[in-house]
Order: structure tokens, then C-alpha cells, then sequence
């Protein structure tokens, strides 16, 4: 009598989180998971800004203006959770940061 082997295949797979606003002038703060179709996120910088999940295979100025109806914009795809952040969100955590570390030296300092 035999025993027969059961192979066990496990397939990971990382589910990717984007931030996800519409057209605003604010900067985004709200989050989603992407649903299984997306595979980046995506950041656009036109006359305001959007933030959304997105496929990366249509990452590309053509099909970006076609599906948003932007004439001068700039944009960004990723692949990393919460990638897609806002520049201006960017720049002012890390002002905030810097802020942060100098106030602690002056405090434990004088």
C-alpha cells in the first residue's frame, strides 16, 4: 500500500493600495484597496490633482489623455502601496520632519 504525496501550492499575492481622490486642489489623504483589474497607482498633476488605482499597462500619455480628457498635465504610475501621494503632501511631511528634529535639537541643546 502505497502513500501518495499531496502538493500544496500557495500563490501570494500583495494586494496594492493607492491613494484614490478625485480631481482636487487638496491633497489626497484617503486610501483604497485596488481592485484585482489594477495593478499601479497613479498620479496626475493638471489644474488639479487626481489620485486613483490604475492599470500600469496603460500607463502612457496617449491613453491617459484619452481616458481623462487632460490637454497639459504630468503624471506618475507606481507600483509600491501608496505611491502615488501628492507632491505637495510630500514636501510638506518632510518640512514637517525637519521641523520636527530641529525643535528636538534646540530643546535637548539650550
Amino acid at each position: 500500500m502505497g502513500l501518495g504525496r499531496k502538493s500544496v501550492i500557495i500563490t501570494y499575492m500583495h494586494v496594492l493600495v493607492c491613494y484614490n481622490c478625485p480631481l482636487t486642489a487638496l491633497p489626497c489623504k484617503t486610501n483604497i484597496t485596488c481592485p484585482s483589474d489594477t495593478d499601479s497607482c497613479l498620479w496626475i498633476k493638471s489644474e488639479r490633482t487626481l489620485s486613483n488605482c490604475y492599470k500600469y499597462s496603460n500607463c502612457d500619455m496617449n491613453q491617459i489623455k484619452e481616458k481623462y480628457k487632460f490637454d497639459n498635465f504630468n503624471f506618475k504610475c507606481c507600483q509600491k502601496d501608496l505611491c502615488n501621494r501628492s507632491q505637495t503632501t510630500m514636501i510638506s511631511t518632510a518640512v514637517f520632519s525637519v521641523a520636527t528634529v530641529m525643535t528636538m535639537i534646540w530643546i535637548l541643546c539650550f
